[in-house]
């Protein structure tokens, strides 16, 4: 390769015939700039929400293999952010899409050549509040980024998400508070300016009653003075002001009566949401009542829901481990499982327990039941591995009620021996 040829490879990394951006250049020129999957996976949560909007998620997720079309939003973050723990085709369409969009930060960060240069750089980018994803992104990728930079900027979005949220309900509030206000000086401007048409309205009339009954009196000389002329001009003048302020007034009236009929509508609405919330409440009760008969505390022998049970909800002494779930119902939980004939076994998902006890525990159990909602994404992605590794069903549920656990253990009961992970809606 010729000198010429060789300066125009190292001006343009894609060869003579790239035509790149300046920024584009620059984040080529980066030689150890850290990928998506060799950055801690703690970071991968907060990154994939501050820099990668959903509706492009949802465009490269299908690199997964992944059927995103009914998924939630939520539900496609865990996913996207499990993946990125390692180098597949999802990740690397993640990167090249991240470096594309934020090419301008990049550049912005490749001159800084220390740790102290990049928090600098982070710091002044957050003061600003300009393209704080973009600044994310370069700064977290930076080779000269450490993990006492890393988790310092993890802090910083942590408590950016906090401000936002916090700066939303303050504004919400207020305007709840201006709308209030607004329509307390509706009302009073309305009551103050029907106050003073009523009264002009009595004055004028008065003054005209007057002047008629001078009027008549006068009707029988040959001729008025001056100064009745100057009355009966007067009268005139205060009798068109008058006519005025009637049609003023019935333009009021008009607006006082809309104001009222949107009152009365709201009136309207509110009955019916209290009517509905009645309906809600009795079928809370009933819906209560029917659980408290499925844990047999109900009226009787307490022999309820071993009675009414379908023969397809047994057991059959098999112990369910279960993962996740809300404290206050693991006492629920063992009883749906004991009530069915079965053994119950429990891990909090790693709130307080070690994530290293859960293969331990799993060693024992026959299924499992996971609250994939009330769990961590490292507990989540360990449980199945490793059920997957040990060929035990596993049933995934959102919500993490106790009407739900009970349609999960029904699940496991009515289960085929091949199938093994079934999941409950929420």
């Amino acid at each position: 390769m010729s000198t010429l040829a060789q300066m125009i490879g190292s001006a343009f990394p894609g060869g003579p015939d790239c035509l790149c951006s300046p920024d584009e250049v620059a984040v080529s020129r980066l030689a150890r700039r850290r990928k998506l999957w060799e950055l801690p996976h703690a970071y991968h949560c907060a990154l994939i929400g501050t820099c990668l909007p959903v509706a492009e998620m949802r465009r490269l997720a299908p690199h997964s293999g992944y059927d995103v079309s009914n998924m939630t939003d939520y539900s496609l973050h865990t996913v996207v952010v499990g993946y990125c723990e390692n180098r597949c085709a999802l990740t690397e369409a993640i990167q090249r899409f991240l470096d594309k969009r934020h090419a301008r930060a990049v550049a912005r960060f490749a001159p800084a050549a220390a740790v102290s240069s990049v928090a600098a750089a982070w710091r002044e980018a957050l003061r600003a509040g300009e393209d704080v994803p973009g600044a994310l992104w370069a700064a977290w990728t930076h080779p000269a980024t450490d993990d006492e930079l890393g988790r310092e900027i993890h802090g910083d979005i942590h408590m950016l998400s906090h401000q936002i949220g916090a700066a939303v309900r303050a504004d919400l509030r207020q305007l709840d508070h201006r709308k209030r206000d607004t329509e307390r000086l509706q009302q009073q401007q309305l009551a103050a300016l029907r106050s003073g048409i009523d009264e002009t309205r009595r004055k004028h009339e008065a003054e005209i009653a007057t002047l008629r009954r001078e009027l008549a009196v006068a009707g029988q000389r040959a001729a008025l003075d001056a100064g009745h002329e100057q009355q009966l001009a007067q009268a005139e003048r205060e009798r068109k002001n008058h006519a005025a302020l009637q049609q003023r007034a019935a333009m009021l009236a008009t607006r006082a009566e809309a104001l009222e009929d949107w009152n009365a509508a709201n009136a309207k609405r509110a009955a019916q949401y209290e009517i509905q919330l009645q309906d809600a409440r009795r079928e809370l009760a009933a819906a209560e009542e029917a659980l408290a008969m499925a844990l047999g505390v109900g009226p009787g022998d307490g022999t309820a829901c071993a009675r009414d049970c379908p023969p397809g909800a047994a057991l059959e002494g098999r112990c369910v481990l279960c993962v996740g779930g809300r404290s206050g119902l693991v006492d629920g939980y063992r009883k749906l499982v004991e009530i069915r004939g079965g053994r119950f076994l429990h891990h909090d998902g790693g709130q307080e327990q070690s994530l290293q006890r859960i293969d331990a525990v799993l060693a024992t159990a026959d299924a499992v039941v996971c609250q994939a909602g009330c769990i961590s994404h490292a507990a989540y992605w360990k449980l199945k591995d490793a059920c997957k590794k040990l060929g035990k069903p596993c049933v995934f549920v959102q919500s993490p009620g106790v009407g739900s656990f009970a349609r999960s253990l029904s699940a496991l009961a009515n289960a085929a021996p091949t199938d093994q992970v079934i999941r409950i809606p929420a």
